[in-house]
């Protein structure tokens, strides 16, 4: 191996255009030392105060990553990180799941008597991590945006403190996540000791043009990779822990890891897997293991999923197993990305759509869960429907969306992730993704047998007579953004068909 360059500091130095570019990152960066700051003057009321700079950096971020949609791509830092119309369409999505969750998180705070500032400090930094995650082009710029989201969710999760499943799920979460982590880490250092380098574009470079590069331990360093992130990701066999994590976390925590924390990771992993020439540049033996692995385990995540999810009375649990079906199908997009026309758009445009339906979902539920959260199951849904027309409407948007019936985003979604699978010639990968979206519109519809089409039983909790102000916002403008892409999908499409054609 060629004598390593000692590296140039230099590559801090950023022009003016630059600058720029890092603007979502100043603005949340700022609001979550700010948030930290205000937040501890006693003369101020903490809960608006806090808010207020939080909601100020997250529509300041997401103005200016809107703006970079369209932009060309610009390396940062020496190529450690990329500014481009794919970070920029994630930092829309990150930062959009971040506002909606802590408007859903308002008065759940209230109710479970947990308003504290470090509740939004903690949200600010997780999402920081996220937008990390999704620029980072250096193995360990993405180790450590994990950890900085990571580290921030594991908290969040046990942010009940006195109660013994938040606790517990904390901990899981803790102990397994800090594993996958260990094993994402050592694989990056068996690539860095077989090609010299961390930046993933550049490892490809390396092994196409000096192939005895390709050893056992490269190999053993891609694999290791790969299972990091498929443990993020939540697909089978690295999915037992998600469950008892969603269960356990704060009802509005469950919606932000269920959407946010997922893309963040599947954000990375289609950078990785793009960068390490997929479907284009590996040798036809490797490329052949890697499809059949990744085969086999989107259906097993698929099936899986959605079969014990039919056994599910708590709904948290049952979304938390359609989590990892949802799971599933995207890793069918990923198979199929590199060989049909639309490339991975599909697989952006359903993380897009995921967000919002199931982001809905949640604060849907966050409204109506008791303290401890309580009242999330099946029967204490009996008869919704009277009790609160609006709240059974939305949820009902949400649940049709994600069994992907029209004309719902869900419906659109799927479509155009599956036809992308038939371009690449996997028919029996689309049968059987359609075979289980069919089991799995059993018990999203179930739910709905019981919100309207079962009188309330003597042990519901009632509903409350309003929904709060911010939440009924949140949920407003979600079902809004489920149906209006779902009856006009191509404007979507069109938008992440450019955010993935310069990848």
């Amino acid at each position: 191996m060629d004598k390593l360059n000692v590296i140039d500091p230099s590559f801090l130095t950023l022009s003016g255009d630059q600058l720029a570019l890092l603007g979502p990152y100043f603005w949340m960066i700022g609001a979550a030392l700010l948030a930290m700051i205000v937040g501890v003057i006693r003369f101020l009321p903490s809960k608006w105060t806090v808010f207020a700079v939080a909601m100020v950096g997250i529509l300041g971020g997401l103005f200016v990553s809107a703006n970079q949609i369209g932009m060309d791509r610009a390396d940062l830092f020496g190529g450690m990180m990329v500014a481009d119309g794919f970070s920029a369409f994630f930092n829309v999505l990150f930062l959009g799941t971040a506002a909606l969750s802590l408007c859903a998180s308002l008065k759940y705070l209230d109710k479970e008597k947990l308003q504290y500032p470090e509740y939004t400090i903690l949200l600010l930094f997780s999402t920081i991590g996220m937008m990390l995650m999704a620029s980072a082009l250096d193995l360990i710029t993405i180790f450590i945006a994990l950890e900085i989201m990571s580290l921030s969710v594991y908290v969040l999760v046990g942010f009940r403190r006195n109660d013994r499943r938040s606790n517990e799920a904390a901990m899981k979460y803790f102990i397994l996540g800090a594993a996958a982590s260990a094993i994402l880490l050592y694989g990056s250092a068996l690539l860095y000791g077989s090609t010299g380098t961390f930046v993933i574009t550049e490892i490809l470079a390396r092994i196409s043009a000096k192939g005895d590069l390709m050893t056992p331990v490269f190999h053993l360093g891609a694999w290791m990779v790969l299972a990091g992130f498929l443990f993020k990701i939540a697909s089978v066999p690295f999915h037992m822990w998600l469950p008892d994590v969603y269960e356990g976390a704060p009802t509005p925590i469950t919606g932000f890891m269920t959407t946010g924390v997922k893309a963040a990771a599947f954000a990375a992993f289609i950078r990785v897997f793009v960068a390490f020439g997929y479907g284009k540049d590996l040798t036809s033996a490797v490329e052949g293991r890697l499809h059949d692995v990744l085969w086999v385990l989107a259906v097993a995540t698929m099936f899986i999923g959605n079969v014990i999810a039919l056994t599910q009375t708590n709904l948290k649990r049952m979304l938390a197993y359609s989590t990892i079906a949802h799971t599933g199908y995207l890793l069918v997009g990923m198979i199929a990305a590199p060989h049909a026309e639309s490339g991975f758009a599909p697989v952006a445009m359903y993380l897009a759509v995921y967000t919002v339906m199931n982001l809905g979902a949640f604060a849907v539920l966050s409204v109506l869960a008791g303290r401890g959260d309580t009242g999330l199951n099946l029967h204490d849904l009996s008869g919704l429907g009277k009790r609160h027309p609006w709240l059974a409407f939305s949820l009902a948007i949400f649940l049709f969306s994600l069994a992907g019936i029209p004309p719902t985003a869900g419906f659109a979604s799927k479509y155009y992730l599956l036809y992308s699978a038939i371009q690449a010639k996997e028919v029996w990968l689309v049968v059987l993704a359609v075979l289980c979206s069919a089991i799995a519109v059993y018990y999203y519809l179930r739910v709905l047998v019981y919100m309207y089409m079962r009188e309330p039983q003597a042990d519901t909790p009632s509903a409350k007579d309003f929904t709060p102000a911010a939440a009924a916002f949140a949920v407003a403008m979600m079902v809004a953004m489920t149906l209006q892409i779902g009856i006009l999908p191509a404007k979507m499409m069109a938008i992440t068909k450019r955010v993935v054609a310069k990848l």
